[in-house]
């Protein structure tokens, strides 16, 4: 498929010269390499936030030629280990069987249930057959402080007989002087005992006129899309009371009598290692370019040696606001 972009450009620009001229481009030489993706969390990985957490374990892959048009798979058979900063292993991971992940492969489960700290540094180092090894190192952020969270209603549930609920989500962070730190946050909706509500899912309510999103705004990220993950650095606002507010919506499909009520909105605040900022952004463009040919290349970072991919950290804080 790229081969063949590549091709449409060329034609496309000799026609516009007034000839047609095809010339098939040399593929670059590849040298296959582990591929991997992993954000160590200091949030227990069998939390009930499960879209979140899913999208944070390893998974392991390697890569491929520049013009392989196959979807990438995962690999069952890579060898996982995370140590400390003196060098002592201090978890191990196994493959995930398919029935775990939808029979998608590729996916890692930790064994011995290590905790990281705030503070202290770990490598990932992970190897498949044939390949060389490949590590990354980092050192674990300290968890956001929320300060303060609001939800203001706007839609009377049960009046469109939709079971809509949408409302203006409002919450304040106390942001560390003497650092830079990088955050991500996201939402989502419990029932009153505290119980995810229809997989919890909540969404930015892009139809209302406040949702208008500007430049390096802190801004509401959703877990099961990519291509709406905003991380959010403190380079203008170090030191100030950081803000988000977002107009949301979601859904109760409750329609019997004791079934569970909506009765919590959870935000789960991540402060997130530079390394992690750096990848979803360049995702993001990724994402944004959206296979345009004449769009400035759009790569991802990795700082996975030598290999590709991101191991990333991330510290969590959750602030629950009780709906009315």
């Amino acid at each position: 498929m790229k081969k063949n972009l590549f091709r449409t450009v060329l034609l496309a620009t000799a026609a516009l010269a007034g000839c047609e001229t095809a010339t098939d481009l040399p593929e670059p030489p590849h040298t296959p390499r582990v591929a991997l993706l992993h954000i160590l969390t200091t949030a227990p990985l069998d939390s009930s936030f499960y879209e979140l957490f899913q999208q944070r374990r390893l998974y392991v892959s390697n890569s491929q030629r520049v013009f392989d048009t196959n979807y990438l798979t995962g690999r069952q058979d890579a060898t996982a280990e995370l140590r400390d900063a003196a060098g002592n292993v201090v978890e191990r991971y196994r493959a995930a069987s398919g029935t775990q992940y939808g029979n998608y492969t590729g996916y890692y489960l930790p064994v011995l249930g290590f905790r990281p700290q705030p503070g202290q540094q770990y490598t990932l180092r992970a190897s498949l057959p044939g390949l060389e090894t490949a590590e990354s190192t980092l050192t674990m952020p300290a968890a956001p402080v929320v300060e303060s969270g609001s939800y203001v209603p706007r839609t009377v549930p049960g009046t469109n007989g939709s079971g809509q609920y949408s409302g203006r989500l409002s919450l304040a962070l106390r942001d560390d002087p003497n650092a830079t730190n990088y955050y991500l946050a996201f939402a989502r909706v419990l029932d009153r005992q505290g119980q995810s509500l229809n997989g919890g899912s909540l969404q930015v309510d892009y139809d209302s006129q406040n949702s208008a999103v500007s430049i390096g705004q802190f801004q509401l990220s959703s877990p099961s899309q990519g291509y709406s993950v905003y991380p959010f650095a403190d380079t203008n606002v170090n030191g100030q009371r950081i803000a988000l507010a977002s107009d949301v919506e979601f859904y109760s499909y409750c329609s019997q009598p004791g079934c569970p009520q909506p009765g919590f909105i959870e935000v789960t605040v991540s402060s997130i290692t530079k390394d992690a900022y750096d990848f979803y952004l360049s995702r993001r463009r990724y994402y944004d370019s959206d296979g345009n040919p004449f769009a400035e290349p759009a790569p991802l970072a990795s700082n996975v040696r030598p290999g590709y991919g991101l191991f990333g950290g991330a510290a969590d804080a959750t602030y629950r606001i009780p709906l009315p």
